[in-house]
């Protein structure tokens, strides 16, 4: 292994450029390479600055062979690589290489379902001790490959591995990031398997090697042994990620092992005062290990701020929001914007104070972390109404929670007390006003509809929104945009996946406004920097409750209580001592320029403030960086100003804006309409003008559920949707002998001239879409995306009466755009005339070509 310890600021990212590049022009392809981060979403841009890489060396031959793998070259997490992997080898481990991959929340609800399953039939059905118990060993997985119980654990472990047999036998076809991690080490105990995945892919760049959990480092060590050239990027002062299972000792026994170890020490980020303060950090607390100081290379001086309240801890934490609010206007009268400004805390505890301090002064923010989007009230609503469309009467009790809550929501926002004899029954729906009662209803209808569809209706129900805020309907648009993402085949899957997303602590809530003070934590400002950050609240300590048991990296499992639980602890205490430190680190190391820091004396001062004394920078310091101000000295905030009763219209009301060619959100076939000849699409002696859309709609429904013309059941319930319901009973079954007939084409061309569905590796029907192109958002839906082999085809269904594929070039164009765009991937786009039983390709260039002539 070649390792690089690249303390923050000294291009990592640019070093593992610089290694891909050697290796391409090494003769190494780019298919042969994988490289992997710790988040898709760096993984992807990882991918982008390789094709940016790519473009500007174009003119050599090496580059111009990469170019044509890069979007289909594998740039993923390291569970992803693990996923690829395993498919590859999947016959040595009895494995079926279609398996799906489902995130860590869905595996995680899964086993605690099949948790609260096995202690009903064992007789334990109220025991949230032992449900706690068991969720908190699920989350250890990751340590080790197998635990081993410490005296007072056995029994648990036993239930534990009894509940894990039980999820395993449920999810052998999807597997979650931990079963990836545990199937991923079936390779070591195959040779020839491991060695097939060093052929396949001989080199392996690793980012963010710091954060890696056991497993996942003995994993990569064996592909290092079975031949694979490991090149990996990390900084052990920054393994801030100890409560997902990353370990440190990972990486310093990688460094101590490794062929190569170089350090990158000039840092392009950081002014000279930032750096002075960061090299005195790391002296003091870690090894005088080359790379630990760092050489700044900028000229900018740069500031550092550490500024103490003296005082009793609570009102002197007020008065430090409000010190810090007034530093940061102070720095926007000298001329920084409040959009280059972040703070940061250890704890979203902190932000509470802060933030009203903010708002007395009139400093503008943004949370980057917050409240868990989806455990927003207004998201909340929503689910609570989801849950009514498919529950039965009379309702269960979770049931009735939700009938609760949609009771009292903006939906119909009533007085519970009135309906408090409805709501005390067995079955409170008799005893419901008859409004309610429609309301719940209609509410039912919801599960006729595709999930995404029943979602949108109920976030853009009129009443509903007059109700809330504007930015409560901000949150609406936003979460309909990550629905639509997520692709959901069922209501339930919707559900699920929404109450998952409201424990996940760190789903961004949409910031209040466009602009303003970042305010978020150290874990959520990884990888982020900023001209100026404060740090603040530095006073504040861990957490004291102790965990209900331990694990450490040798698996074994300890019980509070116990004396086993006790000898743990210390070493628990440790690691979160000395992460701690880490973690203070990377938030002195976010800023560039400027670094404020602020805190409160206190008798029992925190970890980071224990060590800012240690480094000459406490309160009784004489240090010039510091500065103390009493209690008493910091002037309080002016009350928030309110609003006027009855303000004056703004200048800019009787603007209008310049007609443009299209609106600012447009969809093709809207652009069709405007732009071309109408198309001749109503059949022979068609004379509803709503026939066409219904017979289109139906087709694509049917094709995008698979289902059989023949199905008598399947086609009749056809007619129950939406577009048909306008039509008489001869009209409805002319209809559906028209869709009929438009299926059995589609179906003959399966095997045909389409590759039939069983050949696709993947198959995704009715994709949304959202895609930015020349000053307008164009939206619509991907009729149909899949994989056979390495290529990728774009299908849109036709029923029209004529061929004319030059009318929808535009359309095909926007929609592969953002394929290319959104998954990296380079589709062949067709057009499949069902009437006529015909594909008609479509060549990039002259879907370059409709692009360019819009």
């Amino acid at each position: 292994m070649r390792l690089y310890v690249a303390s923050a600021g000294t291009g990592k990212t640019e070093t593992l450029m610089g290694e891909l590049k050697a290796l391409l022009e090494g003769g190494v392809p780019l298919r042969r390479v994988a490289a992997v981060s710790f988040t898709r979403k760096s993984a992807e841009e990882l991918r982008l600055r390789v094709r940016r890489l790519l473009e500007a060396h174009r003119e050599a031959f090496w580059a111009r062979e990469a170019l044509r793998e890069v979007h289909g070259a594998l740039f993923t997490t390291l569970h992803g690589f693990m996923a690829e992997a395993l498919r590859h080898t999947a016959p040595f481990l009895g494995l079926d290489p279609d398996f799906r991959v489902m995130d860590g929340f869905l595996a995680q609800a899964l086993f605690l379902e099949e948790a609260r399953s096995l202690l009903f039939l064992e007789g334990h059905p109220e025991a949230p001790e032992l449900l706690e118990l068991l969720e908190a060993l699920y989350e250890k997985r990751s340590l080790a490959e197998a635990f081993t119980p410490l005296p007072g654990a056995e029994g648990l472990l036993a239930l534990y591995e009894r509940v894990l047999a039980r999820y395993r036998a449920r999810t052998q076809e999807v597997l979650g990031p931990g079963d990836l991690e545990a199937k991923a080490l079936l390779l070591l105990r195959h040779p020839e398997a491991l060695g097939r995945v060093a052929e396949r892919f001989s080199h392996l760049l690793v980012d963010e090697f710091q954060d890696v959990n056991p497993l996942q480092g003995r994993f990569l060590r064996a592909l290092e042994e079975a031949g694979v050239r490991v090149v990996a990027v990390g900084d052990p002062k920054q393994s801030i990620y100890l409560f997902r299972n990353a370990r440190v000792e990972v990486f310093l026994r990688a460094r101590a092992a490794a062929e190569e170890v170089r350090a990158l020490s000039r840092t392009h980020r950081h002014a000279k005062q930032v750096v002075e303060l960061l090299n005195r950090f790391t002296t003091r607390f870690f090894r005088a290990e080359e790379g630990n100081r760092v050489e700044g290379v900028r000229e900018a001086e740069g500031r550092v701020e550490v500024h103490w309240v003296l005082g009793k801890l609570e009102e002197a934490r007020r008065a430090e929001a409000r010190l810090l609010a007034q530093r940061l206007l102070a720095l926007r009268a000298e001329g920084i914007p409040f959009g280059e400004m972040a703070v940061l805390v250890r704890a979203r505890t902190s932000l509470p104070p802060l933030e009203k301090a903010l708002r007395a002064a009139g400093v503008p923010f943004v949370r980057g972390r917050g409240q868990s989007f989806f455990a927003r009230p207004e998201v909340r609503d929503l689910y609570h109404a989801l849950r009514l469309a498919l529950a039965e009467r009379p309702y269960a009790l979770e049931d009735r929670l939700s009938l609760l809550a949609f009771l009292r929501s903006p939906f119909l926002g009533l007085d519970l007390s009135e309906l408090e004899e409805a709501l005390r029954a067995e079955d409170p729906w008799p005893l419901l006003p008859k409004g309610v009662q429609e309301a719940l209803e209609g509410l039912r209808a919801l599960a006729l509809l595709p999930p995404l569809e029943a979602l949108r209706r109920l976030a853009r129900d009129e009443g509903f929104l007059r109700r809330i805020s504007r930015r409560a309907r901000a949150n609406l648009d936003t979460l309909l945009l990550l629905a639509a993402g997520a692709r959901f085949p069922t209501l339930e899957d919707l559900l699920l996946w929404l109450a998952l997303r409201a424990k996940d602590p760190e789903s961004v809530e949409l910031p209040e406004g466009g602009g303003g003070v970042t305010l978020l934590t150290v874990h959520g400002a990884k990888g982020l920097e900023w001209p100026v950050v404060a740090l603040y609240d530095v006073s504040r300590g861990p957490s004291e409750r102790p965990p209900p048991l331990l694990v450490d990296e040798e698996g074994r499992v300890a019980l509070k209580g116990t004396e086993a639980y006790r000898a743990l602890l210390k070493e628990a205490e440790r690691a979160e001592r000395e992460e701690a430190l880490r973690l203070l680190y990377v938030a002195l190391s976010r800023a560039r320029d400027l670094l404020l820091i602020t805190g409160s004396t206190s008798q029992r001062p925190g970890p980071w403030a224990e060590a800012l004394q240690a480094l000459g920078l406490g309160p009784d310091a004489q240090d010039p960086w510091v500065e103390t101000h009493p209690l008493e000295a910091i002037p309080p905030l002016p009350p928030i100003p309110q609003a006027p009763q009855d303000p004056r219209p703004a200048p800019y009301t009787p603007w209008r804006g310049e007609p443009r060619a299209r609106p600012p959100v447009y969809s093709p076939s809207a652009h069709l309409k405007a732009e071309a000849e109408p198309l001749e699409v109503l059949g022979e002696g068609e004379a509803l003008p709503e026939w066409a859309r219904a017979v289109g709609t139906l087709v694509h429904y049917a094709i995008a559920r698979h289902l059989d013309p023949e199905d008598e059941g399947a086609m009749g319930g056809l007619l129950r949707q939406e577009v048909a319901l306008a039509f008489g009973e001869g009209e409805r079954e002319a209809l559906l002998e028209e869709v009929r007939a438009l299926l059995r084409a589609y179906r003959s061309l399966l095997s045909g001239a389409l590759p039939p569905l069983e050949a696709r590796a993947e198959d995704h029907a009715e994709l949304p879409l959202l895609l930015p192109h020349k000053g307008t958002v164009w939206y619509g839906v991907l009729d149909r995306l899949y994989r056979v082999g390495d290529r990728w085809y774009l299908d849109d269904y036709k029923t029209d009466q004529k061929v004319r594929p030059e009318a929808y070039r535009f359309q095909l164009a926007l929609y592969r755009k953002a394929v290319l765009e959104a998954w990296g991937v380079e589709a062949e786009a067709r057009l499949v005339y069902l009437r006529h039983r015909q594909v008609v390709p479509l060549s990039p260039a002259e879907l370059e070509a409709a692009l360019e002539g819009l």
